[in-house]
Formats: C-alpha cells, structure tokens, sequence
C-alpha cells in the first residue's frame, strides 16, 4: 500500500509542478499580451481583438489553477483569530471537516467542470474563433488535484497536527 501511496503522490508533485509552472508563464504572458494591447492603443489608435480574450482565458485558467495550490500551501483566507483559541483537538476537528468541505467543492469541479465544458463547446470565442470550452477546460483538472490536495490534509494524524500543524503531510497508510 506505501508503494500505491508513493506513486499516487509522484503522479500528483508532477500535476501541481506543471500547474505551478503554467501558471507562472500565463502570468507573465498575460502581462506582456496587455501591455501589447495598451501599446498599440495608445500609439496607434487600434489594438488587436484577439487581445482581450486570450488575457481572459489566461486570467481565468490562472485563477482555476491557483486553486489547488493555494490549499497545498495554505495560502488561501482564513479567520484564524477565534480558530486559534480552540483546544488543539478542536482545531484538528474543525480543519477536518473543512477539508472535508474543500473535497467536496472539488467534486462540484468535477462535475460542473465537464458539464460546462461540454455545453460550451457548441460555441466559439468571437475573435480568435476558438470553441468557448477553452477558457473552462482546466476546471476539472484542478478539481481533481483539489480533491487530492484536501484528501492529504484530511488524513494528518492527529499527533503529527499538534507537533507540525498541517504544514507537513502524512498520510498513515
């Protein structure tokens, strides 16, 4: 079973690296298609129609993305002001059930994701003509990394939450 574990983690390091990766040159080449379009507005009166829609789909691919990353890395808002002053046992319990929470949306992901992709691919982008289902393909990928990501947190014993938190991840298999 450890073996199972280690390749499922394997599979799942090299999903967030690629997602980590893509969003980092989405990011930048949303900056530079922008700036392009800004460029060309202002010194040449006329910028280009696909502009604005590939910004977008990067924007919205970027987004989605970030996502699964966000909880591996605890990066996302949280009120950690009254969840501070609970007992440990609570703390473990409430970040439990929050995981739990999180698998569960990102189940939804899965699920509207192929939906909306699906109803989408009857039409196209207006400027670059590409099938609308572009800019929400990603959404059940990162579903599913989503569901990993919460599921590892989920399974922290209790005994290595009170000694690391669920910085470090341990799945007792």
């Amino acid at each position: 079973m450890q073996h199972v574990v280690k390749i499922i983690r394997g599979i799942f390091s090299v999903i967030e690296k690629v997602f980590e990766v893509i969003s980092m040159v989405m990011l930048v080449a949303m900056t530079v298609i922008i700036c392009y379009q800004v460029f060309l507005r202002y010194l040449f009166n006329s910028s280009p129609s696909w502009a604005e829609e590939i910004s977008l789909v990067l924007l919205i691919w970027f987004g989605i993305l970030s996502i699964p990353i966000g909880v591996k890395l605890h990066l996302h808002i949280g009120i950690e002001y009254l969840f501070n002053r609970f007992p440990k046992r609570i703390q473990w319990i409430v970040s439990r059930m929050i995981y739990f929470l999180i698998a569960a949306f990102g189940l939804v992901m899965i699920v509207a994701g192929i939906e909306l992709v699906e109803f989408m691919a009857m039409s196209t982008l207006p400027a670059t003509k590409l099938p609308s289902a572009v800019k929400y393909a990603v959404i059940p990928l990162a579903g599913l990394t989503l569901i990993y990501n919460a599921l590892e947190l989920f399974f922290v014993s209790y005994t290595t939450y009170v000694e690391q938190g669920d910085a470090t991840v341990d799945i007792p298999m």
